[in-house]
């Protein structure tokens, strides 16, 4: 009798559970966390120092990490997201010193590294493909800003012919955004391809000996390409 009563009771707690997180699965506001891992690709637009072409380089990008919070409002297989995220973005190219300096050893290589820290803000439409009990896939894309944030943020150049070398990176970032979405219940997966609009480099300074500043000795601009992965949980 205990043991009947025992599988009533799990039974009669299952499908509560079920219907708990269909229903706020569907309801018209979700608020949600995730956190995920990235891969910074640059578009090369320009580079070049003291003037000369730079057309031999290699990039390396590491795993970059971010931490999300977000908002979605729903209407039927339709959604609309807002997130905050805080993100940290690493990259560096590396290019044989010879290329500038023929007096320079053949294996010397010149280095240059950044990592931006930054607060994203994307805005994106969603539209679910498949919603069928406690699992959907849909598909989304939106633009998305980044604000960076300099202090946080590290710029090194290593073997280059100048002293005193700093960058400037544009203040706000601009993207668009495409993404595939997978959920089970309130646990989901994101894999997202972040496309870069414009050069996000406003340029690199370098300051001699007298100090003097100068523009334009070594030009770095570039497009920023996001390849990420995320796993989060939904309210």
């Amino acid at each position: 009798m205990n043991l009947h009563k025992t599988a009533i009771l799990v039974a009669i707690l299952c499908t509560y559970t079920t219907l708990y997180a269909q229903q706020r699965k569907d309801a018209l506001v979700n608020y949600g966390v995730k956190v995920g891992f990235s891969s910074t690709i640059y578009d090369i637009m320009q580079l070049s120092v003291s003037s000369t072409p730079i057309n031999e380089y290699n990039t390396k990008s590491e795993i970059s990490s971010f931490f999300t919070a977000f908002t979605r409002f729903n209407i039927k297989r339709h959604y609309v997201q807002t997130e905050v995220s805080y993100n940290i973005s690493n990259y560096s190219i590396s290019m044989p010193t010879v290329q500038w300096d023929p007096q320079a050893n053949e294996n010397a290589l010149s280095v240059i590294g950044t990592q931006i820290n930054g607060i994203e803000v994307p805005l994106y439409y969603g539209y679910h493909i498949m919603k069928q009990g406690s699992y959907g896939m849909s598909f989304y894309l939106g633009p998305k800003a980044k604000f960076v944030l300099n202090d946080l943020s590290r710029y090194t150049f290593s073997n280059l012919p100048y002293d005193n070398i700093k960058e400037s990176i544009r203040p706000i970032n601009y993207s668009l955004m495409f993404g595939l979405g997978i959920n089970i219940s309130r646990v989901f997966f994101d894999f997202s391809l972040e496309y870069g609009l414009h050069n996000i480099s406003r340029g690199i300074t370098t300051t001699d000996n007298e100090g003097n500043i100068t523009n334009g000795n070594i030009i770095f601009d570039r497009r920023k390409n996001v390849l990420s992965f995320s796993v989060g949980f939904m309210l």
